[in-house]
């Protein structure tokens, strides 16, 4: 907000006026309130990365788990045949 003060008195023709402001007019609201919360809602994509990761490491431990106890079974059932 206070870049934009900046600039725009510095490279515009209208110093103290306020002019046409992007960010800081009445106009827009309250920009400060809607860049923060915008920001708040934002979620890493690391964390995202890394459960989907770990969800995708449990998937093969799993299959792994089922071929295992499959494996068990037919030895079982073809010692007792």
């Amino acid at each position: 907000m206070d870049f934009e003060e900046v600039a725009v008195d510095y490279f515009s023709d209208t110093v103290g006026t306020g002019g046409k402001r992007i960010l800081t007019s009445e106009e827009c609201g309250d920009m400060r309130e809607k860049i923060s919360s915008t920001t708040k809602e934002y979620k890493s994509p690391f964390l995202e990365a890394s459960l989907w990761i770990k969800g995708e490491m449990l998937d093969i431990q799993g299959m792994i788990d089922a071929i295992k106890g499959r494996e068990n079974t037919v030895k079982k059932q073809v010692s007792r045949e």
